[in-house]
């Protein structure tokens, strides 16, 4: 480069002059007075900062009415605060001032469906789609959420389509995969969660429900590693780690089951669920002091809950106790009257309290709810036959030994059943005997009379 323009690196001092005039004629436009700090709206509001935000948003409200961005701040921030009435009211200043912009209608049509008023959501959304000038997947996701809760379910896969060809978002294939599942269908329910994956891998929420539909079918495996997934991004995720710990649970990994649920425990403490499961794995180590201890807590904070009164009275019939168990039992026949499993688990409490009338009257209402349920038969017809109504409990065994020549059931009912038909066998033989002998007698005393 020539001498004159670079002595010793550095510019010369007439060619800085002359670039600093330069940079003068290109001055940036000047912003509206009434905008000029919306930057520092933005700044509070992505870092979370309401409290200044909120003080900054009032301050520029004062200064005039028509702040447009302040309205809008304002208006989300009141939703995130619950005062949705008021956030639309700051949704439709903000309208008033520009109609133009789209994201003032959509704001105002999620109010409304927050609100409960669909159809003015739905009539919201519409005139947001007429403004865009390009289709815009918020604006049909919005749409579908609300035809759902009009119960248009149709409509609402419509919509949620439609938004999936838009965007990569998460939002419209998980709402999607929900409505599929409604309708219990599984494989395009279980497409669109690994299409929700696929576009974002770091999803906890795709993660942890295709996790639970793995978990439904009965593919523990694929579950177990879609929790793991999710708790790979977020340790304290609890929609990962109940399930998650449930598996172990059920594969007798007790205690590493119950590490999992003491983690939940610290975000949770308060879930009916939670202390069900932690009692039932004290349970299965027999820790039963402590296993009951849990499950009341479970049943403290969940009363109507019909799985905690069950297990409560499973666990005080393993002790021993079978009033206690009959007194959970019967909550439990209170919240869920159409489940034939708490009938059969008060039978068999008021079996052990001798009250055998009261246990024919409980395993009849179970085994008229569950008349295919091998555990049902096999009490039913083991109380028949004490209550001596030998021939009903032969009408029972012979449905118990139909079900076990098509379906294999477990090996205690099969032996049991052996065991009471031979029984009642041999009281049929012995009670035809002793009809025979009486009739014997009688033949010989008449033949007597008769010779007389």
């Amino acid at each position: 480069m020539a001498n004159d323009v670079l002595s010793n690196g550095r510019l010369q001092e007439n060619t800085v002059v002359q670039r600093t005039r330069n940079d003068r004629s290109k001055r940036a436009p000047d912003i509206a007075a009434i905008e000029n700090r919306n930057w520092l709206l933005h700044r509070y509001y992505t870092r979370h900062e309401y409290s200044a935000c909120k003080l900054l948003i009032e301050q520029e409200l004062m200064k005039s009415d028509g702040h447009e961005y302040a309205s809008y701040l304002k208006g989300l921030i009141l939703r995130k605060e619950g005062k949705i009435q008021d956030s639309l009211d700051c949704f439709q200043t903000a309208y008033n001032v520009n109609s133009t912009n789209i994201d003032n209608v959509k704001q105002i049509a999620k109010s409304l469906l927050i609100t409960g008023n669909h159809r003015r959501a739905i009539d919201a959304y519409t005139e947001a789609e007429k403004i865009s000038g390009v289709p815009d997947w918020e604006i049909y996701y919005g749409l579908g959420e609300t035809y759902v809760k009009l119960n248009q379910f149709q409509e609402g896969k419509k919509h949620f389509k439609r938004s999936t060809e838009l965007t990569k978002n998460e939002l419209p294939n998980l709402a999607l995969a929900r409505l599929y599942l409604i309708d219990d269908m599984i494989p395009e329910a279980r497409n669109a969660y690994t299409a929700a994956l696929n576009a974002n891998p770091e999803s906890i929420d795709a993660a942890t429900e295709l996790g639970l539909l793995y978990l439904k079918i009965g593919d523990t495996q694929r579950a177990f590693q879609q929790f793991g997934a999710a708790l790979a991004y977020s340790p304290n995720c609890v929609k990962a780690i109940l399930p998650m710990a449930y598996i172990m649970q059920n594969h007798r990994e007790y205690d590493v089951a119950l590490s999992k649920y003491k983690i939940a425990a610290q975000i949770i403490p308060e879930s009916s669920a939670l202390w069900n499961n932690i009692g039932m794995c004290l349970y299965a180590k027999q820790k039963y002091v402590a296993a009951i201890s849990s499950l009341k807590r479970a049943h403290y904070l969940s009363p109507m809950s019909c799985v905690s009164s069950c297990n409560l009275g499973i666990v005080f019939l393993t002790t021993g106790q079978p009033a206690s168990a009959a007194i959970y039992l019967c909550a439990a026949v209170s919240a869920e009257p159409k489940n034939p499993t708490p009938y059969l688990l008060l039978g068999l409490a008021l079996k052990r309290l001798d009250d055998l009338e009261g246990a024919e009257r409980s395993l009849t209402k179970a085994h008229a709810l569950a008349p295919q349920d091998p555990l049902i038969l096999i009490n039913y017809a083991v109380v028949l036959d004490t209550r001596g109504k030998q021939a009903n409990a032969t009408e029972i065994l012979t449905a118990l030994n139909d079900i076990m020549a098509v379906v294999d059931v477990d090996t205690q009912i099969s032996q049991m059943a052996k065991k009471l038909s031979k029984k009642l066998q041999r009281e049929k033989t012995e009670v035809n005997t002793n009809q025979e002998l009486p009739a014997a007698e009688s033949e010989e005393r008449q033949l007597s009379a008769d010779e007389v």
